[in-house]
């Protein structure tokens, strides 16, 4: 196509050259983002020319759209694949909760927020079935996946999007409550008791009964994952302790 320039001055440098896209890289020209900025930085000119023309600089610099687009495109396509597998990193496949990695980090960014900003605590709470193997040898797994299940709904029901539910690994569940009133906290976990005491499993015309011990244990920003951890899980087995001696009684322990 024909191209008309401009008069330059004495000083002004000719028009470049604009080369066309190396034919070797072929789909990878468009595939690849590397290759596109590395070639548009080989043969980029840091002075700036004026000229007028029809047709191929056009076509050139659409080309060009196209290209950054396509590597946008990929871009985000590598983020979103990125963000999924950490999502499956975190998440128990069969309750759709987190599971024990994915608590424990979201523990450990509540502790340091709690620790910069100075801000209040919180509540960690322990959950363990203490009738699963019991379904498991009288129903079968498949019983016992849907107990665990029943548990994973009933501790992911009224939470709020600072809190977090886990099922940290077998018959073992977690909650947080974050950045919480300990009136409120005490109030919830109260109300997260008494569920957890009156849960049935319908399963084949008959309920299944499904109890569960807990420990309790306040956190502030002086606190460590493992130290919280520590205590309430004392108290999570002092309450199954407590519930094998009184089937009915649904014990804590102590708070704080």
């Amino acid at each position: 196509m024909g191209t008309e320039n401009i008069p330059q001055e004495n000083n002004a440098l000719p028009r470049p050259s604009l080369p066309s896209p190396p034919a070797h890289l072929g789909k990878k020209w468009l595939d690849d983002a590397d290759e596109i900025f590395s070639y548009l930085e080989q043969h980029g000119h840091k002075k700036e020319h004026w000229w007028k023309t029809t047709g191929a600089p056009a076509e050139l610099l659409k080309q060009a759209g196209e290209m950054l687009a396509l590597a946008e495109k990929k871009i985000s396509a590598q983020k979103e694949r990125i963000a999924l597998l950490e999502k499956l990193s975190t998440t128990d496949e069969l309750t759709e909760l987190m599971n024990r990695r994915g608590f424990f980090q979201a523990f450990e960014r509540e502790l340091d927020r709690t620790t910069r900003k100075k801000s209040r605590g919180g509540l960690v709470i322990m959950i363990d079935l203490d009738n699963f193997k019991t379904i498991n040898d009288t129903y079968g797994h498949p019983a016992g996946d849907a107990a665990l299940q029943l548990i994973g709904k009933t501790l992911s029901e009224d939470i709020r999007n600072m809190d977090v539910a886990a099922r940290l690994g077998g018959d073992e569940f977690a909650l947080l409550f974050a950045d919480a009133r300990r009136e409120d906290t005490l109030e919830r976990a109260q109300k997260l008791i008494w569920k957890l005491n009156h849960l049935s499993l319908p399963w084949y015309g008959t309920d299944i009964p499904v109890r569960a011990s807990l420990g309790i244990k306040e956190y502030t920003g002086a606190d460590t994952v493992q130290a919280v951890f520590d205590a309430v899980d004392i108290e999570m087995y002092a309450s199954k302790r407590s519930n094998k001696e009184k089937e009915e009684t649904l014990s804590i322990g102590r708070f704080g």
